[in-house]
């Protein structure tokens, strides 16, 4: 039967359309059963050549796509977890892992779609209502089924195109153009965002005769992997600039194996001649040689590549911070001006070191809930700033107790609060911040629930460092008395928070039975320094008083540092 070529363009479509739905339900099949796998493979490869490679390749195969890996990449690289030299070699891998994809299906597997789309049906249906990894498997074969069908149809549309005298003009056309080509497939991969479903379809056109021409087939192929760049830089456009080195780099790489390929594209279309099998398994074959000659040719410059990426790339100055005091004269100054208003001057000096403390647990938070881990330098800084702050403080408290000028009561409070923030800032750099970095070599990671837990512990007790500042600007007896409510509220929270995680001990939950002595450990840590920052209500709350002049004391007598 004779059909329109405006039937079998539609046909083109409709099969591209499944493919890429059929590609997209493996990938959301894989993910939702072993995506944690993942997150926690990639890091691993770290250090190691051969195995980031082997990684790359591993992980784009079990997602079909590259671009996926290159996402997953860039936002590990964003936290920190990995380099940038090692993400470019898990790119690398992961493109070579997509072209093995393609070969593989463009093997005679076309008669088992209808046995994969019934056990894919019956597995996804039964288990439908369940979390049971089964049901991502049904998931799975259904999208293997929908690629083989699409590709039945591809292979039968495109013998039709290729009879078309119309479709061969443009195609002829092409061969003189190759530039032209390349644009074209690479556009055409990038708004599909699949470089296995358009390769698939150039490899059905070339199989079906529509163009025997070896520089127009390299072209497109060219096209392919300069699009599938595309989508990852568009992805991360806003993300951290450690996230857009490694895609940037990974384009780069690409585009100069692509201007190397033009410049020996007549000796490469000796080679195609020579490659074995079908035309359409050529084409494959040829894109699997493209990624492995990126990996001979630029796997040893990926680390001056990083350097170089790192300069363009710079991530964004951030403002001057004044490390020493501001209101009061700093512990090296020489010549010491006089305060009108001293113990004002000591108040926003203190309020300075609260407010160092809450930005430190903001950024902690950040690296224990949100999985930052770019944050530990900037905390050890501002512990720095701490110690300088403090330093000055306590030489000036002491010189207002030897001099007796303004009221010696709040001196002797805000020195021995100072004190309590500079303790608490030694447990955030010294304990704290190595903590993610313990569990990302371990492989382990929190549980949802205490990842929760954890955050709403730290949000309680940054509310708290923003009373305590209130406090200390008005001195004032109702606020002192929120505070200290507060601090026995937040020790109850605690409190309920180790009863739950020990229930879900009990319960065998995997993450919190890897994570236990952690989770227990810093959320003793939260409570000890909600303690300190919340010490300041006993002071001015007179009802609150407890003794403690002696700490203050102690601590004027302490000889300079």
């Amino acid at each position: 039967m004779q059909t329109s070529g405006t039937y079998e363009l539609t046909m083109i479509l409709g099969a591209a359309t499944l493919l890429l739905w059929g590609v997209r339900m493996v990938r959301t099949g894989v993910m939702r059963t072993y995506g944690a796998q993942i997150r926690k493979l990639l890091p691993r490869a770290l250090g190691n050549f051969l195995v980031a490679l082997a990684i790359g390749v591993g992980a784009a195969t079990a997602l079909q796509s590259s671009i996926a890996v290159a996402v997953f990449t860039s936002s590990l690289a964003g936290a920190g977890v990995i380099p940038v030299a090692e993400g470019l070699l898990l790119l690398l891998g992961a493109d070579a892992g997509s072209a093995v994809v393609a070969a593989l299906l463009t093997l005679d597997l076309k008669a088992i779609w209808p046995l994969l789309m019934f056990v894919g049906y019956l597995l996804h249906a039964f288990f439908s209502e369940t979390e049971s990894p089964l049901k991502q498997l049904g998931r799975i074969f259904l999208g293997v089924a929908m690629i083989l069908i699409a590709l039945t149809f591809m292979g039968q549309v495109s013998h039709g195109l290729a009879d078309s005298e119309l479709i061969r003009i443009i195609i002829s056309s092409l061969g003189s153009e190759l530039v032209l080509a390349l644009l074209l497939f690479a556009i055409l991969t990038w708004l599909a965002h699949s470089s296995i479903a358009i390769l698939l379809f150039w490899a059905s056109l070339v199989q079906a005769g529509i163009t025997t021409d070896p520089s127009l087939i390299l072209a497109g192929l060219l096209g392919i992997n300069i699009g599938n760049a595309a989508p990852p830089i568009v992805m991360t456009w806003r993300q951290p600039a450690a996230a857009r080195r490694i895609v940037w780099g990974n384009a780069a790489f690409k585009l100069c194996g692509v201007l190397l390929c033009l410049l020996g594209i007549r000796w490469i279309s000796e080679i195609y001649h020579l490659l074995p099998g079908l035309p359409g398994f050529r084409v494959v074959i040829l894109h699997i040689l493209f990624n492995i000659g990126l990996i001979v040719v630029f796997s040893g410059l990926v680390r001056p590549t990083a350097r170089i990426l790192e300069r363009f790339f710079a991530d964004p100055i951030k403002p001057v911070d004044q490390v020493g005091p501001k209101y009061i004269p700093a512990a090296d100054d020489p010549s010491p001006k006089s305060e009108p208003f001293p113990v004002t001057a000591l108040s926003r000096e203190v309020l300075r070191i609260l407010g160092t403390v809450q930005y430190m647990l903001e950024l902690t938070r950040e690296m224990l809930v949100d999985g930052k881990a770019d944050n530990a330098e900037e905390i050890r800084r501002q512990e720095n700033k701490v110690d300088v702050l403090f330093k000055a403080v306590r030489l000036y408290a002491v010189d207002l107790t030897r001099k007796g000028r303004g009221d010696q009561a709040k001196v002797m409070a805000l020195l021995r609060y100072a004190a309590s923030l500079e303790n608490a800032g030694d447990v955030v750099s010294k304990t704290m911040i190595g903590v993610p970095k313990s569990m990302r070599k371990d492989g382990k990671t929190f549980s949802k629930q205490g990842r929760d837990d954890l955050d709403a512990l730290f949000t309680y007790l940054i509310g708290n460092a923003q009373l305590a500042a209130e406090v200390i600007m008005g001195w004032n007896d109702a606020a002192a008395t929120v505070l200290v409510q507060r601090k026995r509220d937040f020790k109850a929270m605690c409190n309920d928070r180790l009863r739950r995680h020990i229930d879900r001990l009990s319960e065998d939950e995997p993450n919190a039975t890897e994570t236990s002595a952690v989770n227990l450990d810093l959320i003793l840590d939260i409570r000890w320094i909600n303690t300190q920052v919340a010490s300041i209500g006993y002071d001015v709350s007179p009802e609150n008083e407890v003794p403690g002049n002696e700490v203050a004391e102690e601590l004027a007598a302490r000889p300079e540092s």
